[in-house]
C-alpha cells in the first residue's frame, strides 16, 4: 500500500482551497484519499502497540 501523499488537484479546487485558508487563518493540505481504519482484535492491538514501541513510529492500520 502506497503511503498517503499530498493529492493533485485541479486550478478550480486551488483556489477554492486558498479561499478557505484565508477564510481560516490555517494553512491546509489536501492528502490522497486512504483506505478505512481497520478495526484491530485486541491481539492485534497489542502486537501493534508492541511494534510501535519497538520501532518509536506511530502506526496505522488500514483496510487493505
Amino acid at each position: 500500500m502506497a503511503c498517503v501523499q499530498p493529492t493533485k488537484l485541479g486550478k478550480a479546487p486551488v483556489k477554492e482551497i486558498q479561499a478557505l485558508e484565508d477564510k481560516l487563518g490555517v494553512t491546509l493540505v489536501a492528502y490522497e484519499k486512504v483506505h478505512p481504519y481497520k478495526k484491530l482484535t485486541a491481539a492485534g492491538l497489542t502486537k501493534l502497540k508492541a511494534a510501535e514501541k519497538e520501532s518509536g513510529a506511530i502506526l496505522v492500520a488500514y483496510q487493505a
